[in-house]
């Protein structure tokens, strides 16, 4: 395994990554689901200090890679992929070169994110054009086999945010839609009344075990929880039309 990999194990088929060049505050995490026929890489982090390559999966299977949305800190390799599946309201910032479009930038200016405590500039953190091959939308699903991975548009931590679901185990990954840490709703982008309803929306849905893209993974209970919390800290009549 590549030592630029950080692994978990959460079930046989599924894999949670993040990457060890990266401070631990500011890791995102991806996922890989394997299948019997097809493997699917949901996000790819920052792309820092591994590829594709280094996943430890039949390379001899076709892999889908999923982008829950276009911000730098997931979609770090998404370029590698043959495959790459995201939503239709997002599709041109995929195909941008602008570490800016991606909102790495301003963010990231004298932030010291890596793991010895350097920075990362504007000229020397790069993130590739990657274009989608594919758009998905709510209510698609991405078959590999042995899995049926469904797809909820999520909207309000960014325009086209995608969740994916398998009902048969009740695996939830929900990028930043929901995670136990600060989630991001007043960035360029984000609308606070969409979130709220993509969370009404994945509270209808029966889910065992929530896989998100920063923080701890959640159960149940947790997952309610935290939504129940992001709701409280939300005043909607105070936010003088920033919804």
């Amino acid at each position: 395994m590549n030592e630029g990999l950080v692994t978990e194990q959460l079930t046989a088929n599924v894999t949670r990554f993040c990457e060890a060049l990266i401070c631990p505050d500011e890791r995102s995490y991806f996922y890989l689901v394997e299948g019997r026929e097809i493997d699917c890489l949901i996000d790819s982090g920052w792309g820092l200090g591994w590829s594709l390559a280094d996943l430890p999966r039949d390379a001899v299977k076709p892999l889908i890679a999923v982008a829950t949305h276009s911000h730098y800190d997931h979609i770090g390799r998404f370029f590698e992929a043959t495959e790459r599946l995201g939503h239709q309201t997002e599709a041109e910032l995929f195909s941008s070169c602008d570490a800016v479009d991606k909102q790495a930038f301003p963010y990231l200016d004298d932030r010291k994110a890596l793991a010895d405590g350097g920075t990362l500039t504007r000229e020397s953190y790069q993130i590739p054009a990657s274009p989608l091959t594919g758009l998905l939308s709510d209510g698609d699903a991405i078959e590999l086999g042995s899995a049926r991975l469904e797809i909820v548009h999520t909207p309000g931590h960014s325009p086209g945010s995608l969740s994916l679901i398998e009902d048969a185990s009740g695996l939830l990954f929900c990028a930043d839609t929901v995670h136990d840490g600060h989630i991001h709703d007043d960035i360029p982008g984000a609308d606070r009344r969409a979130l709220l309803a993509s969370h009404q929306r994945l509270l209808e849905r029966k889910v065992v075990l929530v896989c998100p893209g920063h923080g701890s993974v959640m159960d149940a209970a947790a997952f309610q929880k935290r939504i129940a919390e992001y709701a409280v800290s939300v005043d909607l009549a105070k936010d003088n039309g920033r919804v």
